[in-house]
């Protein structure tokens, strides 16, 4: 487990967020602290079911089921990954298990969008999660990424921070971080860090 400190975001009025919201492309390194305050705030498990419940969590980030299958990964530009678990409220740090294919992904979330010196957040969907109660739980999961994905936005929009989707999935870095028998999908990448300014 990592210590990293708590940071809370300042107060604001939720329209006005709502309003100034917008994708950053050029960005400048944010500490990691600030990154996994983003991270914590939107996929912090409120309440982690129990008995019938098993499974089901209550975030700020709306699921399928309250199933919650997508995780995020924090990479920093030293290639060093963290994990957050939601249910135990952690940040761990985690060796890749494929050096060369983390390094491709990082080189094609860079070529992507050059400007953005920051960190890669990749997110990676349990594809066995919501099949616990559906039977065709695919685009559900695409629904949950999106979800997870738009509050990571607004989340850093609320910290001062900025944010950019990259339009591509992962799956490399997916790969790269898990062991081989993995059962996790890549299903987005962004770009956290500090808007340059003009």
């Amino acid at each position: 487990m990592l210590d990293i400190p708590r940071l809370v975001p300042p107060s604001r009025n939720f329209v006005d967020l709502l309003r100034s919201r917008r994708s950053a492309r050029q960005l400048e390194i944010a500490t990691l602290s600030e990154v996994a305050a983003v991270v914590r705030e939107a996929l912090k498990a409120d309440f982690i079911g129990t008995g019938p419940q098993e499974g089901r969590k209550r975030k700020r980030v709306i699921s399928a089921g309250a199933l919650h299958p997508v995780k995020c990964v924090v990479v920093d530009p030293d290639a060093h990954a963290v994990v957050y678990d939601d249910k135990k409220d952690e940040f761990l740090s985690i060796e890749p298990r494929n050096s060369v294919l983390l390094a491709d992904g990082l080189a094609k979330s860079a070529a992507i969008l050059p400007t953005a010196n920051g960190h890669i957040i990749s997110l990676i969907a349990d594809v066995r999660a919501l099949s616990i109660i559906y039977a065709n739980p695919d685009s559900l999961l695409w629904r949950d990424a999106g979800a997870v994905l738009q509050t990571l936005a607004l989340v850093c929009e609320a910290f001062d921070l900025g944010f950019c989707p990259l339009g591509i999935l992962g799956q490399e870095l997916a790969d790269a971080l898990l062991p081989a028998d993995h059962q996790f999908l890549g299903v987005g990448i962004a770009v956290i860090g500090r808007r340059v300014a003009r």
